[in-house]
C-alpha cells in the first residue's frame, strides 16, 4: 500500500534530498542574496542551506496580493525552528527582516515592529554594523507609516551614523533618503529635496539605477507638493528613463500614475488620462492588484476634477472594488470619498451620503489599527520599565533586610554589655532615625520625581530646536538655544530644591512660554496672573510643578485650532492654601480623548508624577493638596477650553 505524505514532509524530504546530493558533491544551492547559506563563522553547513532553501520557497510562494494572512508562512516557520536549534543567528536576522516587511506592508505595523525587533535584539547582539544599518532603516520605514516622525527620524539616524563609520554607501544612500521621507511627511519640501539629492548622488556613484529611479521619483513628489509642477515633471520623467533601463513594470507605473496626478493639478486631463491609463495597463500587465486600484483611483479622480461623474463613478467603483479584495483600507477610502463627491455632483444625495459613510469607516478603521500599533508599542515600555521598578524593589528590600539584620545583632550586643537603662536610650535613639530616614525618604522621592520630569522637558525642547536645524533656519534656531540655555541654568539651579520661590517659579514659567512661542506663526498669547498677596509673601511651590499642563495646553489644547491661542496662568490664596490654575481656550480635554480614543485608557506620564509629587507634599505637610483637570464646557462655560486647577499648602522657610 502507498501512503501518501503531507505537501510540507515532500518539501522537507526534497530539500533533505537536496543538500545531501550537494554536500557530498562538495556543491552549493542556488539561493537569492536574501538567504545567503552562511552560518556565524562564514561557512555553508547542510543546515544552513536547509534554512536557506525553505526561506526561498517562501519567497517564490508568497503572494502579496491575497487577502490572507501567508506573511508567516509554514516554510518560515520551519526554518525559523532549525535556525533556532542551530543557533543560525544571521539566517534568522533575514527571516524575521523578511516577516517584519510583509506586515508592513500589509499595514499591520504592530505586528511588524514586533519581528523587527526581534531581529534588531539579534544584530545588537552580533554587533554587525550591516545587519543593524539595515535593521534601523526598516522600523524607521515603519514608524514613518504611522506618522510616528520624531522616532522615525531617530531611526534613519542611527542607522546613518553606523552605516557612514562602516563605509556602508548602500545604507547610507537608504538612511539619508529615509530622512527626506521624513521631512516630506513633515511638509518641509525643500529640506526633503536636498536630502533626496544627496541620497541620489550616492546613488550615481554605486551606479545603482533602482536608487536613482527612486529618489527622483521622491524629487517630483516633493515639488508636486510646492505647486513647482514643471520641475516635478522633469524629475518624473527622468525617473521613468531609470525605470525603463532596468524594465521596471511597477517603477514605470508608478511614474506614469505621478505624470498623471501632475498633469491633473494642472488641468490638463487629456494628458492626465493617458499616463493614467499607461499605468493602468502596465499595473495590469504585472499583476499588481494594490497599484491597479490606485490607476482606477487616480483616473477615477481625474474625471471627477474634469467634470465627468459618470466616467469618474465607473472607474472609482473598479477601485473600490480592486481595494476591498486586496484590503487596501487606505485606498478605499479614498476611492469611496470620491465616490461620494461624484454621485453629489449627480444630485444623488442619498448614494453620496452612503459612499461618505462608507469612506468614514475605512477612516476610523485605518486611524484604529495606527493606534493600536501605538498602544502596543505604548504597552510594552511600560511592561519594560514595570520589570526595572521590580528588579528596584527587589534591591531595596534585600538592602532594607540586611540593613534590619545588622541593626538586630547591634540590639543584642547592646543588651548583652550594658545595662537596661542603656538599652531604653538605645531603642529611642534608633526610632528617630527611623524618622529622620523616613523623612529623607519623602525627599529622595520627591527629588527623584523632578528628575524624572526633567529628561521628559529636555526631550521635548530638542525636538523643537531639531525641527529649526532641519528647516535650515539658523536666526531661530540661535534664539532658541539662547533662550533654551537660560531655562536649563534656571531648571539645574532650582533641581537642587525641594521649594523654590513663586518669582523664581514665574521666572522658569515665562522662560518656557518664550521658547514655545517660537515654535507657532503666528505665536500664541499668554497671561501670568500672581495676586498681591502672594507676591508680598515669602511662600513656596515644587519647582516645575505646572510646567506639564502648560505643554498640555499647547501641544493638545491651542496647537490644534492653529492661530488665536491663548493661556492664562494664575497663583492666587484661597481653599487649603495656594491655588494655581493654568487655563487655555483649546479644543478641550473631552474632545482631545474622543479623538483620540484607543479602546484602552491609560494616564499620561507627566500627569501620574505630578500626582505623585503631590501626594509626598501631603504627607510631608499633613495637609490636604488638589488636582483637578476639567473640560470648561463640563462646567457650564460657554467658551472652549481646558483648566488644570492646584491646590497646595502655604510653605514656607520657617514651615
Amino acid at each position: 500500500m502507498i501512503t501518501l505524505l503531507p505537501d510540507m514532509q515532500y518539501v522537507r524530504l526534497a530539500i533533505a534530498l537536496s543538500v545531501f546530493i550537494l554536500v557530498l558533491c562538495n556543491c552549493s544551492l542556488p539561493v537569492s542574496p536574501e538567504v545567503e547559506a552562511v552560518n556565524e563563522t562564514g561557512t555553508v553547513t547542510p543546515d544552513s542551506l536547509v534554512v536557506a532553501q525553505l526561506i526561498q520557497k517562501s519567497l517564490e510562494s508568497y503572494n502579496p496580493k491575497l487577502n490572507n494572512l501567508n506573511e508567516y508562512d509554514s516554510f518560515l516557520k520551519e526554518a525559523e525552528e532549525l535556525a533556532i536549534n542551530k543557533q543560525l543567528k544571521y539566517q534568522l536576522f533575514n527571516i524575521y527582516n523578511i516577516i517584519g516587511k510583509r506586515f508592513r506592508n500589509k499595514s499591520l505595523y504592530a505586528k511588524a515592529m514586533s519581528f523587527h525587533e526581534n531581529a534588531l535584539e539579534i544584530a545588537e547582539e552580533l554587533q554587525d554594523p550591516f545587519l543593524l544599518s539595515e535593521i534601523y532603516n526598516q522600523m524607521g520605514t515603519v514608524y514613518r507609516r504611522v506618522d510616528e516622525n520624531s522616532k522615525a527620524l531617530d531611526m534613519h539616524m542611527q542607522s546613518l551614523t553606523i552605516a557612514e563609520n562602516n563605509k556602508d554607501s548602500f545604507h547610507i544612500s537608504t538612511a539619508i533618503n529615509g530622512i527626506g521621507n521624513v521631512s516630506f511627511n513633515l511638509n518641509r519640501n525643500l529640506a526633503a529635496i536636498e536630502y533626496f539629492h544627496r541620497s541620489l548622488d550616492l546613488s550615481k556613484k554605486m551606479n545603482n539605477l533602482l536608487g536613482m529611479a527612486i529618489n527622483t521619483n521622491n524629487i517630483g513628489d516633493a515639488y508636486q507638493k510646492l505647486n513647482n509642477t514643471d520641475s516635478a515633471l522633469y524629475y518624473h520623467f527622468e525617473s521613468l528613463e531609470y525605470n525603463s533601463r532596468i524594465n521596471s513594470k511597477v517603477g514605470q507605473a508608478i511614474c506614469y500614475n505621478s505624470i498623471g496626478r501632475v498633469y491633473t493639478n494642472k488641468k490638463q486631463y487629456r494628458l492626465a488620462l493617458e499616463y493614467l491609463f499607461k499605468a493602468l495597463e502596465a499595473n495590469t500587465e504585472s499583476g499588481d492588484l494594490m497599484n491597479v486600484a490606485i490607476s482606477y483611483s487616480n483616473i477615477g479622480k481625474t474625471y471627477l476634477d474634469d467634470d465627468h461623474p459618470d466616467a469618474a463613478i465607473l472607474y472609482l467603483n473598479k477601485a473600490l472594488r480592486s481595494a476591498q479584495q486586496i484590503g487596501s483600507k487606505y485606498t478605499a477610502e479614498e476611492a469611496a470619498n470620491n465616490l461620494s463627491q461624484a454621485y453629489e455632483k449627480k444630485g444623488q444625495i442619498k448614494k453620496a451620503l452612503e459612499y461618505h459613510k462608507l469612506s468614514t469607516a475605512y477612516r476610523d478603521s485605518t486611524i484604529n489599527e495606527k493606534n493600536i500599533f501605538h498602544m502596543t508599542m505604548a504597552e510594552d515600555n511600560y511592561l519594560e520599565n514595570t520589570r526595572k521598578l521590580k528588579v528596584e524593589e527587589l534591591s531595596k528590600q534585600t538592602l532594607l533586610q540586611k540593613n534590619k539584620i545588622d541593626k538586630q545583632k547591634y540590639h543584642i550586643m547592646i543588651v548583652i554589655i550594658v545595662a537596661i537603662v542603656v538599652f531604653i536610650i538605645t531603642l529611642l535613639f534608633a526610632f528617630q532615625i527611623r524618622l529622620r530616614n523616613r523623612y529623607k525618604t519623602l525627599k529622595f522621592q520627591q527629588r527623584l520625581l523632578r528628575t524624572q520630569m526633567n529628561p521628559h522637558f529636555i526631550f521635548n525642547a530638542l525636538s523643537a530646536i531639531q525641527v529649526f536645524i532641519l528647516e535650515n533656519d539658523m536666526t531661530k534656531s540661535s534664539r532658541f538655544l539662547s533662550d533654551f540655555s537660560k531655562l536649563m541654568r534656571q531648571v539645574l539651579r532650582s533641581s537642587n530644591y525641594e521649594y523654590i520661590s513663586i518669582s523664581e517659579e514665574i521666572e522658569i514659567i515665562q522662560y518656557y512660554l518664550t521658547l514655545q512661542q517660537l515654535r507657532f506663526s503666528p505665536p500664541f498669547e499668554y497671561e501670568l496672573i500672581i495676586d498681591d498677596e502672594l507676591k508680598k509673601s515669602n511662600a513656596k511651590v515644587p519647582p516645575m510643578l505646572i510646567q506639564p499642563f502648560i505643554e498640555n495646553s499647547i501641544e493638545h489644547g491651542i496647537k490644534p485650532i492653529g492661530s488665536g491661542g491663548y493661556i492664562k496662568i494664575q497663583f492666587k490664596r484661597g481653599g487649603y492654601g495656594i491655588i494655581i490654575e493654568v487655563e487655555d481656550n483649546g479644543i478641550g480635554i473631552d474632545y482631545t480623548k474622543n479623538i483620540n480614543k484607543t479602546g484602552k485608557s491609560h494616564d499620561s506620564m507627566a500627569l501620574k508624577i505630578t500626582q505623585e509629587r503631590l501626594d509626598i507634599i501631603k504627607k510631608d505637610t499633613k495637609k490636604k493638596t488638589v488636582l483637578e483637570i476639567y473640560d470648561k464646557r463640563s462646567r457650564g462655560i460657554e467658551s472652549q477650553g481646558t483648566v488644570a486647577h492646584i491646590e497646595i499648602p502655604v510653605i514656607t522657610n520657617k514651615s
